[in-house]
This record gives C-alpha cells, structure tokens and sequence, in this order.
C-alpha cells in the first residue's frame, strides 16, 4: 500500500515536519510506522481531501 501525492506536498510536509523529503516518501510507501510516519500519513490524507473538495464539477 502506497499513499500517492504530488511531489509538491511532499515537499511541504518535509518542511512541515522538519525531516527530509525521503522520510516523507519512506512514511507514504508505509516502510516504516513511527509516531512520525503515521503523522505524515494522516497530513497527506488532509492535504489530499483538501484537494478533492475543490474540484468543481459542472453540469
């Protein structure tokens, strides 16, 4: 199982939480399951809602 989000967000949670953009990979690839991993995968998860809402779809 893989979390896929743009590469853009993972740069900003890099930043967000401070750590480098491979943690950030290593955590959405689900290869490791630390406090922080599981606190990047829940951010990816609002970043990607957060996406989805703002998607207009017309008639």
């Amino acid at each position: 199982m893989k979390i896929r989000i743009h590469p853009e967000f993972k740069t900003q949670m890099a930043t967000e939480f401070k750590t480098s953009k491979q943690n950030v990979k290593m955590a959405l690839d689900y290869y490791n399951n630390s406090e922080l991993a599981k606190k990047i995968r829940l951010r990816a998860k609002e970043l990607l809602l957060q996406e989805a809402e703002g998607i207009v779809i017309e008639d």
